[in-house]
Formats: C-alpha cells, sequence, structure tokens
C-alpha cells in the first residue's frame, strides 16, 4: 500500500489568499503565542532583519537625545510582514518561547542586555478591515490599552469628537453670525495667515 502525501500533511481542499496573513493583534493574544511562534520559519535573510531591527530600536530606546525615529517595513502581501513584527514583539517583550529560536541566539544575546532594561509598549493593529487609517491605528491603539489597563481613562484622543458635537450645539443656540464672531475672536490673538473662520 503506497502512502499519500494529504497522509503526511493536512492540505486544506480550498484555500484564499489572506489564508496565509497573520492578523498582528489577534496572533498575538496569549491563546495564539503558541502557535504564531510554531509556524514560523526564520531563514539567513530574516536572521539579518531581526539584526537590523533590533540594533535600530536599541539605538532610539538607548539614545540620550530624546529623538523620535521611525522605520518602514515594506513588503508584498502575504510576505511575512505582520509575522515579523508579532515575533519582534515577542523578543523584545522577553518571551521565552521567541527567545528560543535557534536562529535568533545569537541576535537575542546580542541585545538581550537593554530588551531587558526597557519596558517599551508594543501596540498591535491590523489595517485589513480599517475603514481608515485613523482607525486602524488609533483604535488599535485604544483597544491594546484597554486590554492591559481596564480602568483607565478614556484616551484623549477620542475627546475630539466630543468637543465638535459641543461646538455644533453651541453653533445652533448662538447662530452662524455670533458664533462664527466668538470663534474668531478667540483665534484673534493667534499668528494666522488665513482668512476668519466662516459658515461658507
Amino acid at each position: 500500500m503506497s502512502i499519500l502525501i494529504k497522509d503526511l500533511i493536512h492540505i486544506p481542499e480550498r484555500v484564499q489568499r489572506g489564508d496565509f496573513v497573520l492578523n498582528l493583534a489577534s496572533g498575538l493574544e496569549p491563546e495564539a503565542i503558541a502557535r504564531t511562534l510554531g509556524e514560523y520559519v526564520v531563514t539567513p535573510q530574516l536572521v539579518r532583519c531581526f539584526e537590523d531591527a533590533l540594533s535600530f530600536i536599541e539605538s532610539t530606546v538607548t539614545s540620550q537625545q530624546n529623538r523620535n525615529k521611525g522605520a518602514y517595513l515594506h513588503g508584498s502581501f502575504g510576505t511575512g510582514k505582520s509575522h515579523f513584527m508579532a515575533v519582534l514583539k515577542l523578543l523584545i517583550q522577553g518571551n521565552v518561547q521567541a527567545r528560543s529560536i535557534p536562529e535568533l541566539a545569537m541576535a537575542v544575546a546580542k541585545h538581550s542586555h537593554w530588551m531587558q532594561g526597557h519596558n517599551i509598549l508594543m501596540v498591535p493593529y491590523h489595517m485589513i478591515g480599517a475603514p481608515s487609517i485613523e482607525a486602524g491605528v488609533l483604535g488599535g491603539y485604544a483597544r491594546h490599552v484597554r486590554g492591559l489597563h481596564p480602568r483607565a481613562p478614556v484616551p484623549g484622543f477620542y475627546l475630539s469628537s466630543r468637543l465638535f458635537a459641543d461646538a455644533q450645539v453651541m453653533r445652533g443656540h448662538l447662530g452662524d453670525d455670533r458664533f462664527f464672531a466668538a470663534l474668531n475672536h478667540a483665534s484673534a490673538g493667534a499668528d494666522r495667515t488665513d482668512g476668519d473662520w466662516g459658515a461658507g
């Protein structure tokens, strides 16, 4: 009797493009971490990428210049960007399973001193399905912080919608002329090069 490939490995009958994409936020849920790491294959190129990423982060968190730095991770859809970021987050947070990946042993040993000495808030969010960049980034931040600190106050960026709602109510009470006169008077001291506020 011959052995078929399907007897050795699981081959799904149907696959879709998104089946091979890790959702960064859900892939870092406590119950999903073991699977996220278990499915990860570290190639020699990825070893270099992790070394580059950890060196870049180290240069930011250990710098005395107190400057923000940004970096882009680019690649085609499904090339492993989210999976890379998930493993990077787990490395920085000290996850034992992530730090035990044999191919990353040298990078972990080299960067262990600063990773253990800093408490870094890594905020995972996923843009697929987000109605806007703001909703994806700020909403992802709010959900993550709420999960870590359920009793913490609502992040300040959500309060701006209340400000606009209050302004609309005030405009309704005062009428356009009085509302915009008050708005222009309040901003008269600012160094403005544009015109006054108005209804049009």
